[in-house]
């Protein structure tokens, strides 16, 4: 309860990473380990009772009930994979509506090769751009392809700095990626940068190469 609480305080403030992957995580070992323990209660021994003539099928006496600590396991489990689903529920609806608020765009001539670049997060409320470099990864532990991103600097942008002038920039700064795919996030709204938008960004990125 208390993990559940700190969660839907964060989710409040619209905090969602690393909380929301993390909770389907827990909601899925509380589903593999209820299923688990179904295959080991049905592999059990019974005792032969009779034959069912119409369904063509031998009827069983199960010998084996749950002790104490499986019926507490039992609770355990029914207990936490509601609640895990519940705020699974409240934290993608929050993402989807920061996801709505989010604007992703190419920066000049979009290269064919997407998988590694640049994003660029404009502030809201102020003239500064956070920079983080993207790499498209294998898989995470939800068996899913991902951004990997890596924070690079926050700069100031005006009329002597825009973002096209930013993307020569680390062009010039990193000669591995000479043509690199550059995006400009846009929010409607302030959200917090690293839980936040950051992960919105990745998801619409990995739509962008066709693999969300």
């Amino acid at each position: 309860m208390a993990y559940l609480q700190h969660i839907d305080s964060e989710f409040t403030q619209n905090r969602l990473h690393p909380h929301l992957p993390e909770l389907k995580y827990h909601f899925n070992s509380c589903i593999n380990i209820q299923a688990n323990k179904s295959q080991i209660k049905t592999s059990i021994p019974k005792n032969l009772t009779g034959i069912n003539i119409q369904r063509l099928r031998l009827e069983y006496e199960e010998t084996h009930q749950d002790d104490p600590y499986l019926e507490d396991l039992n609770y355990m489990l029914d207990f936490a994979i509601d609640r895990f689903s519940k705020s699974i529920d409240e934290g993608t609806e929050r993402f989807n509506e920061v996801e709505e608020n989010v604007k992703i765009s190419p920066v000049g001539i979009v290269p064919l090769r997407l998988q590694e670049g640049y994003l660029l997060f404009l502030h809201t409320f102020q003239p500064l751009v956070s920079i983080f470099e993207y790499q498209l990864a294998l898989y995470n532990e939800m068996k899913q392809r991902y951004l990997k991103t890596t924070f690079v600097e926050t700069v100031r942008i005006g009329i002597g700095n825009t973002v096209s002038q930013i993307k020569v920039d680390l062009t010039k700064k990193n000669k591995s990626l000479p043509n690199p795919a550059t995006y400009v996030v846009e929010s409607r709204y302030e959200y917090p940068l690293q839980e936040t938008l950051l992960p919105v960004a990745e998801k619409l990125m990995l739509r962008e190469i066709n693999i969300a």
